[in-house]
């Protein structure tokens, strides 16, 4: 007998329903982020270099090398899509790349809608904004299976084998949320500035996938009579699978219905303190640039839970001595998700979905050291904060130490991230360019320029608006 119990596990870390926590390369650093800041550490909004500013549209997600390749197949567009539609999310899927380098698996994606921030005054601000962001992880999925799922079944570009497994999940979980954000700067002496913010936020919109299983064995081997095609064998395996509800066009009014999507509530804190007025000596009137040695910060970010309590949610358990999957099979539940694994595969035990979930709490330490005028570098890293033991259902962000060399002015940013995340052998080397109104972002331009290594890079688009919160000239 074929089932596919196995497709709906391909599917699952390879798709993102919507976006990522993960920040824009080199902006959350800069003195003029803002908006884009904000999200690292909400302190940005006291004393705001801008006097408003709005995020006309912001998208973003984790991409390998074949993206280029199929323009047209955007993985951008899951954020959208996946929870919604069932169109030729096969394709789409297979533009998508980890972060890391083997295992665990981690794609992210992210949209930021349009938001604003506006200065009272010269130390407080404000800021609206409006995100939808999505995390696919998987764990002890092997090489040659994520070979013929990229690949596919009949192509013959999926040599034969016969291993071990043992245990694996993968979850996909994706949320939105809407933050309001307050700043202020609570001392402004010529050579030490200190400010704080918080943010508060509404999770609405959240789903979540997922597959927990054991297996004995796993093979792949060719198809009798036709070349070139393969399919894959699984023995001995033990599965949990369930969803918090179903795939459904979309209705605004139903993302924040709790009886349908999951909801929660979260916070940021951050802090800065910027020592020296070195550079203060060559500016003129309207030159609003930062005059510090060294800029120090922390902030702590998405504390809280995503609580599951739909009407509609369902997990399923079993267990099969052999399954059997060809390329029509994993096309089709690849396209139809959780839904179309259990409508082929049969259950044991037939339950409802009713969890709390972690967001995805960091921690981040930052020093920003001027070196010359306009010419920084920053020194930062990113923890989970408060992880719980066996939670793997958790979002998380990647622990990484990061060293960006960082050129800046009022209107363009430039900005080189050099991240060391936990698990990769080799550093990921990005890139972001803001020129004016728009800004494209790599946090990984080496995984992009070859298969092995780090295989995915993030990838952000933006545009944005704004006016300088200038000081008027002395007479």
């Amino acid at each position: 007998m074929k089932n596919t119990f196995f497709t709906f596990a391909l599917l699952t870390f390879i798709t993102i329903q919507a976006a990522f926590s993960q920040q824009i390369p080199g902006m959350q650093f800069s003195n003029y982020g803002g908006l884009y800041r904000a999200t690292y550490n909400p302190s940005v909004i006291g004393g705001p270099k801008h006097k408003w500013q709005i995020n006309i549209g912001t998208f973003g997600g984790s991409i390998n090398y074949r993206y280029f390749n199929f323009l047209g197949e955007n993985s951008l567009l899951y954020p959208l899509l996946v929870p919604h539609s069932t169109k030729e999310l096969y394709g789409r899927s297979r533009t998508t790349g980890s972060l890391l380098n083997d295992n665990p698996i981690y794609t992210v994606s992210e949209i930021r809608w349009p938001s604003a921030s506006l200065a009272i005054g010269k130390y407080q601000g404000i800021a609206l904004q409006f995100r939808t962001r999505g995390f696919v992880q998987g764990n002890n999925l092997p090489d040659p299976i994520q070979t013929l799922y990229f690949h596919r079944l009949d192509t013959g570009s999926t040599p034969p084998t016969d291993q071990s497994w043992g245990n694996f999940n993968l979850v996909q979980q994706s949320f939105s949320d809407v933050s309001v954000s307050y700043g202020v700067q609570l001392l402004d002496l010529e050579a030490h500035k200190f400010r704080i913010g918080v943010t508060g936020k509404r999770v609405f919109g959240a789903r979540i996938g997922y597959l927990n299983g054991s297996a004995d064995r796993y093979s792949i081997r060719p198809l009798p009579g036709i070349d070139d095609t393969s399919e894959l064998v699984i023995q001995n395996i033990a599965y949990e699978s369930g969803y918090s509800a179903p795939n459904k066009k979309m209705r605004l009014s139903n993302l924040f219905d709790s009886d349908q999507y999951g909801s929660g509530w979260g916070y940021d804190v951050g802090f800065s303190y910027e020592l020296g007025a070195y550079w203060n000596k060559s500016k003129e009137v309207f030159d609003e640039s930062p005059e510090y040695l060294i800029r120090l910060a922390g902030s702590l970010t998405d504390v809280g839970s995503i609580h599951y309590r739909t009407s509609q949610s369902k997990v399923i358990a079993g267990r099969e001595a052999e399954s059997i999957i060809g390329q029509k099979e994993l096309e089709n539940i690849s396209d139809k998700g959780p839904e179309g694994f259990m409508t082929l595969f049969p259950a044991e035990s037939d339950t409802t979905f009713r969890r709390d979930m972690q967001l995805p709490q960091a921690l981040h330490w930052e020093a920003d050291i001027q070196l010359v005028k306009g010419f920084f570098l920053n020194l930062s890293q990113t923890k989970r904060y408060k992880r719980k033991s066996g939670a793997y259902m958790d979002p998380y962000q990647l622990d990484a130490f990061t060293i960006t060399p960082r050129f800046e002015d009022e209107d363009s940013d430039f900005a080189f991230p050099i991240s060391f995340i936990k698990g990769n052998n080799r550093p990921s080397i990005g890139a972001v360019g803001h020129f004016g109104p728009v800004f494209l972002g790599f946090s990984n331009v080496n995984g992009l320029l070859k298969k092995g290594g780090a295989r995915g890079s993030m990838i952000y688009l933006g545009f944005t608006a704004w006016k300088l919160n200038r000081k008027k000239a002395e007479d």
